[in-house]
């Protein structure tokens, strides 16, 4: 009996708890504990898919983060280069207004 419950799916073992006649027997308590273990075993795997995809996340969100630096770093060198060029034209249009 424990065999057989063993090849079925949780599904398959809950449609033939129900088509039980009686529930306080000790086939009852066999699929009951077929069940629950079905789904801790299911859970279980939930779980470790949940941990799997926190983990590809994190990994995700760090590489995001070194990209987001560099992006930072040439922004900040690009500021500098537009600032100075800016002072060049400035200067220029001051020594032209003045002459």
């Amino acid at each position: 009996m424990t065999n057989d419950l063993n090849q079925k799916t949780k599904e398959e073992v809950l449609d033939l708890f129900i088509a039980q006649k009686g529930h306080n027997t000790l086939r009852s308590e066999q699929y009951n504990a077929a069940i629950i273990v079905k789904s801790a075993s299911d859970i279980q795997t939930a779980a470790r898919d949940i941990k799997d995809a926190v983990i590809e996340f994190k990994n995700v969100a760090e590489n995001i983060g070194k990209s987001s630096d560099k992006l930072t770093e040439k922004l900040f060198w690009l500021n500098v280069v537009i600032t100075f060029a800016t002072l060049i034209g400035a200067i220029a249009t001051a020594v032209m207004a003045f002459k």
